[in-house]
């Protein structure tokens, strides 16, 4: 990356000056040296304000510390053109075309693995997120943990980490059993019978379609069960299917698990009990008013948590502690656990219970997603047409298709509710970015096609020859690779060219600093906005630079600008799963 090697240039020009004695009794430079863009063009492509915070040190005023490093930067005039000082203590740098042509070349060497890093080291993470109850259809919360779940693990990945992904099916407890009863009246409804429905229970319009499948597959060969042997096998039937509905949807919105994990097991392999005793073992329990409580005001939450209820029943936190006391001797490195925002005070006593069975709590990370707001036209969209309660995320997903929902969910920061405007999302124009952001990688293609394929001449109707042909193009591709010095040709001397040509292509560069960035900050949706500058990027290059030119070489150098475009708008979209079309 250009900023490393600057950054480089800048550790030596400092190291450099203070062998010299030029900034008192410094023996090496304390802080970090930051390269950064100014705010405005005119300083220059990029700055470093090291100067400013080596001032208090040196005892020296950070525009006189700027100008010593200054006087013993080494970089050739091809790498920076120009440089200078500017108060308060800044150095401005004003890139040369030596670097750009480097950069455009490691893309092509790179291809689909330029951006990668190996930040993670192979760190082996788990994903857990949406993790709905199966008692219904997903709504487009689910959607968002789902959507930012997955570009999560797609850009860890992509950052060197070994990551796995993992559903836990909340498949016990009251909102099964509540489910059984109301799929079981439901059934028996449905078939003819005339019982009453659950007055507490589940909307009927919301399992009406699930029982029909029981039905359909079942028929009326379960009306002679009774009681509650019809109440459980009415759930386990319908807690199936909607498990189905769900993993099918998911699929839809390119979301797939390696695991999808039963909170049952659980109960049923003993593992519950087992750290109920573990607790109990390390003195971290202990009994009060009937029931379990575990002693998690020692361990930073605000009050002692209860594990097991008066009446005998666990709690969600006892499941949730042999939960991820199963993660953890998985041999994870690292556990990231995704929430709606509604779950925020479970947080403290389930770090607190890591703690409690001797796990580092820092190991796990649980981020909260905020609420989706829907809007059509200015006006709220807060319920179902079919369902009549919450938007399902189906229904979004079918008005407005799998890219926009996975663009709009993706884009922003998890702790920032989303105002997601379905009638934008439809849109075909720059004003809805993932439509802005595939309309330019479309561009990309239709540019080669026109340069690699035979076109017909509309006043003749004659074939004509492409531009390039395939033997050509080979030894183009080859020669993208091998001679960085090629791409010297994009460039023109009009200064409002240049500087659209050489934007377009410092922000290709920047991509291996975003990845970082991002898997860092947990911020995949920061490649979402990253990938609509870079389409902005390529629309101003568009509008002044034609690419097909009659010069072979121009066209040969600025065919491989767009090749290399292409590839980096492909790499961000498969980070966050949008498609990148070749034809729109």
């Amino acid at each position: 990356m250009i900023k490393e090697k600057l950054r480089a240039a800048l550790e030596e020009a400092t190291q450099r000056a203070i062998q010299a004695g030029k900034l008192g009794a410094l023996t090496s430079c304390p802080v970090p040296i930051l390269i950064e863009k100014p705010r405005l063009a005119e300083h220059g492509d990029l700055s470093c304000g090291v100067a400013l915070k080596l001032a208090s040190t040196v005892k020296t005023s950070p525009i006189r510390i700027a100008e010593t490093i200054a006087e013993h930067v080494d970089i050739g005039e091809r790498f920076v053109s120009r440089f200078e000082v500017a108060a308060p203590g800044f150095i401005n740098f004003h890139l040369g075309t030596a670097w750009l042509n480097e950069a455009l070349s490691e893309i092509h060497r790179l291809a689909d693995s330029f951006g990668k890093s190996q930040l993670g080291n192979r760190q082996r993470v788990l994903i857990e997120y949406v993790s709905a109850n199966p008692t219904g259809e997903l709504h487009i919360g689910h959607g968002r943990g789902a959507v930012y779940g997955s570009c999560l693990a797609h850009l860890l990945r992509f950052a060197g980490f070994k990551v796995e992904e993992e559903f836990y099916v909340n498949d016990t407890g009251e909102q099964i059993a509540q489910l059984g009863r109301c799929a079981w009246a439901l059934y028996q409804r449905r078939l003819g019978k005339a019982v009453d429905y659950p007055a507490e229970g589940y909307p009927e319009e919301s399992l009406v379609d699930f029982v029909d499948l029981v039905i359909k597959r079942h028929g009326e060969g379960l009306l002679n069960l009774g009681g509650k042997h019809g109440e459980d096998k009415l759930g386990d039937l319908t807690k199936q299917i909607i498990l189905e509905s769900q993993r099918d949807l998911l699929l839809k919105l390119g979301v797939q698990f390696d695991r999808w994990f039963s909170e049952l097991s659980l109960h049923e392999n003993g593992r519950v009990e087992a750290v109920l005793e573990r607790f109990a073992r390390a003195e971290m329990s202990y009994e009060a008013d009937g029931a379990l409580w575990l002693k998690t005001k020692e361990l930073g939450d605000e009050r002692d948590r209860v594990l097991r209820k008066s009446g005998g029943n666990t709690t969600y936190l006892a499941a949730d502690a042999a939960y991820h006391e199963d993660k953890f001797a998985r041999g994870y490195d690292r556990l990231i656990t995704i929430w709606g925002a509604d779950h925020h005070g479970q947080v403290p006593g389930l770090k607190a219970a890591v703690r409690a069975l001797g796990y580092d709590p820092d190991r796990l990370e649980v981020i909260l997603n905020q609420i989706v707001n829907l809007s059509r036209d200015g006006q709220s969209v807060r319920m179902s047409k079919r369902m009549g309660t919450v938007v399902t995320l189906a229904e979004v997903m079918d008005e407005v298709g799998k890219d926009a929902v996975r663009y709009y969910l993706a884009e922003s920061n998890p702790q920032n509710p989303i105002n997601f405007d379905l009638e934008l999302a439809k849109q075909t124009s720059r004003e809805n970015p993932a439509f802005y952001i595939q309309y330019a990688h479309a561009r990309c293609c239709a540019i080669m096609r026109k340069a690699l394929e035979p076109a017909v001449n509309l006043e003749s109707g004659q074939e004509q020859s492409p531009p390039v042909d395939s033997e050509t193009w080979q030894d183009f591709q080859k020669a993208y690779r091998e001679q960085p010095e090629l791409f010297q040709q994009i460039f023109e001397r009009d200064q409002q060219v240049f500087a659209h040509q050489k934007e377009l292509i410092l922000h290709l560069q920047g991509l291996p600093e975003e990845v970082e960035e991002a898997a860092v900050t947990r911020a995949p949706g920061r490649l979402a906005r990253y990938a609509y500058e870079l389409a902005n990027h390529l629309q101003k290059f568009y509008e002044v630079c034609r690419v097909i030119t009659s010069d072979k070489e121009v066209t040969r150098a600025r065919l491989g600008l767009i090749v290399a475009t292409r590839q980096v708008l492909a790499n961000v979209l498969g980070i966050i799963g949008v498609t990148a079309p070749e034809r729109m």
